[in-house]
């Protein structure tokens, strides 16, 4: 809501409880069924949304609506490629496993972490590191795997001098 308001937008529904794909179906195609056309932009944050609420926009057969999904399940980047989904925000599971391993690697061979490393917080740890995010619309479609290669890439170049200290 807050990150809406800052953009001048407003948050007509929050569709909660949806993280499996009945419930989601029902609520968001129920809602669209009933609203679509009060709806100018939907934001999903999680996968089983992001799928059914691209199947949803498609039936409707209406582009005018904008989205944003989340991952990179088929059905949301064949919805971006026919024009029916603007975009997605990919997490990078790339960068996931190539930095993580190569975490675990350094710490198994002596290097410790800094301890005053700029690590980000969240609700479950007092630490993660960033592993990047992608947003990738339809003019990158076909090469989204190379775009998470290529935030891998730039966290890397500084990532040992900014999170450990090796002997």
């Amino acid at each position: 809501k807050k990150a809406a308001e800052e953009e001048g937008a407003t948050v007509v529904q929050v569709i909660a409880d949806i993280d499996a794909p009945e419930p989601a179906e029902e609520k968001i195609n129920a809602y669209l069924a009933a609203h679509a056309n009060d709806v100018d932009g939907i934001i999903t944050t999680a996968w089983v949304p992001a799928v059914v609420a691209s199947n949803a926009v498609r039936k409707i057969g209406d582009k005018r609506i904008k989205m944003v999904a989340i991952d990179h399940d088929q059905v949301v980047l064949k919805a971006i490629k026919d024009g029916f989904v603007n975009g997605t925000m990919l997490q990078n599971p790339y960068g996931q496993g190539y930095i993580g391993t190569f975490v675990l690697d350094k710490l198994r061979s002596g290097c410790a972490v800094k301890t005053d490393a700029p690590f980000k917080k969240n609700a479950l740890t007092d630490k993660f590191i960033d592993s990047g995010t992608v947003y990738v619309a339809a003019d990158k479609i076909d090469t989204y795997v190379d775009a998470m290669r290529d935030t891998t890439k730039k966290l890397f170049e500084t990532f040992q001098a900014t999170y450990l200290t090796c002997k």
